[in-house]
């Protein structure tokens, strides 16, 4: 199935971020310091592994990634913690990041906003 969650609240900075192509997310205790620019989400579990070219849903959008970071995929598993690129870079920029692409619009993420990894 892969990863399945929904947003539980928006931090209320979090959408300056979104207006650079980002989004932060955390599930559980994100750290004090991190909670007003991130996306709380559901705590979820991985099953299977993230790869290029895999679909992720994000509310009614449909995305591919097209890069993954170093730790991203461990850290979404154990923390829900990862950026979100709406950027299509074939490169990631951050060990944590998941460059998603093939959507010229920004998703509108908030609260219930479903977010899907198909593995």
């Amino acid at each position: 199935m892969g990863y399945t969650t929904r947003i539980l609240s928006v931090g209320p900075e979090a959408s300056s971020f979104l207006e650079e192509k980002l989004a932060i997310t955390f599930a559980g205790n994100a750290p004090e310091e991190l909670r007003d620019y991130c996306y709380l989400i559901e705590d979820a579990v991985l099953e299977g592994h993230l790869a290029v070219g895999q679909l992720v849903e994000v509310g009614a959008q449909d995305w591919r990634i097209t890069a993954l970071g170093e730790i991203a995929e461990k850290n979404l598993d154990n923390l829900g913690h990862v950026t979100l690129a709406f950027d299509g870079s074939p490169e990631p920029r951050m060990d944590g990041a998941i460059h998603l692409g093939g959507v010229d619009e920004l998703p509108v993420l908030t609260e219930g906003t479903r977010v899907v990894f198909h593995t």
